[in-house]
């Protein structure tokens, strides 16, 4: 056998070279990087995180807001509309017996709102004509008013 470092200088006197040894890289670093330095960690910086935070929270109390009045208050998440049929069969009873008109085809359009004072318009056969009549709507609960056809 033979001995460690035989064949180097050392063993005719001569130093032998510093012994080399492997080391581990230092742990990185997760903390906010120093003043004029950039983090190495690849992370965002710091007021971009900032800019997340302040942009989540109210983001997150939009939901939760949304949650509790759809939970709490009837109708919140589904509004209130007429029947488009329903309309059309009311208008022409309206204008043919109201307001003794020779009048044919009524059509709505659908999806209109159950709103107090709002409007939309209806078209319709007068005589043969084609004419217009605007609906008022009058209450919560889907009464309406029919105007003369124009």
């Amino acid at each position: 056998m033979t001995k460690p470092h035989e064949g180097y200088p050392a063993a005719r006197g001569v130093a032998a070279p510093p012994d080399i040894r492997w080391t581990p890289a230092p742990p990185p670093h997760w903390g906010p990087a120093p003043p004029g330095k950039r983090a190495s960690t690849g992370g965002p910086p710091e007021r971009l995180a900032e800019a997340r935070g302040g942009v989540a929270l109210p983001l997150v109390v939009l939901i939760v807001l949304v949650v509790v009045l759809g939970a709490v208050w009837p109708g919140f998440f589904k509004q209130k509309v007429f029947d488009a049929a329903a309309v059309q069969r009311g208008v022409l009873t309206v204008l043919r017996d109201d307001y003794r008109l020779d009048a044919d085809n009524v059509a709505c359009p659908t999806g209109q709102p159950v709103e107090v004072d709002s409007r939309f318009s209806c078209s319709a056969q007068i005589a043969g004509a084609p004419k217009t009549v605007t609906i008022t709507v009058k209450s919560s609960d889907g009464r309406f008013e029919v105007g003369l056809p124009q």
